[in-house]
């Protein structure tokens, strides 16, 4: 597909095409592009920045034909990466991006530069993952969400976080090979995202709002292990429970009963989730 649309347009979406900029006018006024089952190759990504130089938002969901993409967009602000395909690596160098999410189904080597970031969102749902941030990618992250079974050996690679305010871990739909590979060290959740340290409980500011999905297979099992987490977070303000739909009501609601009573200043969220909807 050849493009030769008009210089006043600000928002392109394409759906089950190919995407060529070769011989293309520069197109000062788009700010928003997503590409969705869309034919991309390399060497066209890369002169994104030439073609769109004022893109702010850009969707890439399950484009195809890209072996190596890199990212390098110096206006871009919201980025959403939705990865089918086998890419061995993807590259973000985007100076003033302040929202991300990648999605990916596959092994890819991720590597991000993003020095403004504030809200990042990050699913993956393979063991063979590399992850590379740069250090200044987190220095002004305040909402983190990872979607991953193996917590523990992806918080490995974050650099130490200070500034992160909410912090979503999810594994829900996701079930491990090995019960061992599912552990996740709360120890190293307090070491990475320091805010929320449980050695030095001083006052300081920490977590804000946390958000857990639970299942119930042993109750008294799972008050203790949130308990365990919520007497360390000494700032924190906002508790979602969300409880799976198999839990009998009534069982749900004597378990949400009894964190309420023991920490009745913070502000509850109770809601029931399936595996595939959640309802309010």
């Amino acid at each position: 597909m050849l493009m030769h649309p008009g210089h006043s347009l600000v928002e392109l979406h394409l759906d089950f095409g190919q995407l060529f900029v070769v011989n293309l006018n520069p197109m000062p006024m788009l700010t928003s592009l997503t590409l969705q089952l869309t034919i991309l190759e390399d060497e066209h990504l890369k002169e994104l920045n030439t073609w769109f130089p004022n893109l702010q938002v850009l969707n890439l969901v399950d484009v195809r034909e890209l072996k190596d993409p890199k990212i390098h967009l110096r206006n871009l602000q919201t980025c959403h990466v939705v990865v089918y395909d086998y890419p061995p690596s993807l590259s973000l160098i985007t100076p003033n991006l302040i929202t991300l999410k990648i999605e990916c189904f596959v092994p890819v080597a991720i590597h991000v530069e993003a020095p403004m970031l504030s809200d990042f969102h990050l699913s993956l749902n393979t063991l063979k993952h590399a992850v590379a941030f740069s250090p200044k990618t987190f220095e002004k992250l305040k909402t983190l969400w990872l979607g991953f079974l193996y917590t523990d050996s992806l918080l490995s690679e974050f650099p130490t976080t200070k500034t992160v305010e909410t912090l979503t871990l999810d594994s829900r739909n996701q079930e491990p090979r090995d019960a061992r590979d599912s552990k996740l060290t709360i120890r190293k959740v307090f070491t990475v995202f320091q805010n929320v340290n449980w050695e030095i409980l001083d006052g300081r500011k920490g977590l804000k709002t946390i958000c857990a999905y639970l299942d119930l297979v042993d109750p008294s099992l799972t008050f203790s292990s949130v308990c365990r987490v919520l007497d360390q977070c000494v700032g924190l303000i906002n508790v979602s429970l969300l409880i799976h739909g198999d839990v009998a009501d009534t069982e749900s609601r004597i378990f949400m009963s009894k964190f309420m009573t023991r920490w009745p200043g913070l502000k509850w969220r109770w809601r029931i989730w399936n595996d595939d909807i959640e309802d309010s």
